[in-house]
């Protein structure tokens, strides 16, 4: 969850910050270190570009983030307005799914909206994380195909010379994958956030999208399989 992802941040400022990338159970951010430049990055499931910084010091000169909470979009707009200008930082309000024009209810949860998901949550997301929960109030929403949001901002993936897509969207990435049919090989990474364990209630599970990621020509990365954690990031380069 984020805001676990928050708090491992937190506690990794307390070492030196050569060494703060072994922290991080996926290490990816290692991955990412060592195939920089990343020039293109499109993150789905952006909240509050709590990773800009990292992606600016990989070399990111476009950023596409793309934020299905208005409220949360609000704030998002707020902070990429005052980062630096050698990083072209791109923003938009939308729920992606696998294709565009259907209509979704989207479930607000406690918190900062960290953990909203189109998805409710399981009793194994509520035992693990007992002071996370849905309010009761949910949206309805349009949903668009990452397709659509990438030709309607001019993002030519094909342009890149090292692109890379992060899909965090609570249980909902398979969905986003599929909406980019074929177009997926054009990245040449991915990290995704994964679930062994069913945290929402329909959401997608590790070995579906690690088959759909093998099926389109990525390898596994950041872990060995015996290795995946039960609820967290992975990292896929295309082989």
């Amino acid at each position: 969850m984020r805001f676990l992802k928050r708090a491992e941040r937190a506690g990794k400022k307390l070492v030196p910050k050569q060494w703060r990338m072994y922290f991080r159970a996926s290490k990816y951010e290692l991955l990412m270190r060592r195939r920089a430049p990343v020039d293109l990055i499109v993150h789905v499931g952006a909240h509050f570009a709590e990773d800009a910084g990292f992606y600016e010091e990989c070399g990111a000169r476009t950023v596409l983030w793309v934020e299905a909470d208005p409220v949360t979009y609000a704030h998002l707009v707020r902070v990429l307005a005052v980062r630096p200008d050698t990083t072209r930082h791109l923003s938009v309000n939308a729920l992606v799914s696998a294709s565009g024009g259907d209509d979704i209810s989207f479930n607000r949860f406690t918190g900062d909206g960290a953990s909203s998901s189109v998805y409710k949550s399981t009793e194994t997301y509520r035992n693990r994380f007992p002071d996370s929960r849905e309010t009761g109030e949910t949206l309805s929403m349009t949903t668009r195909s990452l397709p659509d949001i990438l030709n309607g901002h001019g993002v030519d993936v094909t342009r890149a010379a090292r692109p890379m897509l992060v899909v965090d969207v609570q249980g909902h990435e398979l969905a986003v994958l599929q909406g980019l049919g074929e177009g997926l090989r054009q990245f040449a990474q991915c990290k995704c956030e994964v679930s062994r364990i069913p945290m929402y209630d329909g959401g997608a599970r590790f070995e579906d999208i690690d088959a759909h990621m093998r099926a389109h020509g990525f390898r596994l990365a950041s872990h060995r399989y015996v290795q995946v954690p039960r609820h967290g990031d992975v990292l896929y380069i295309r082989a």
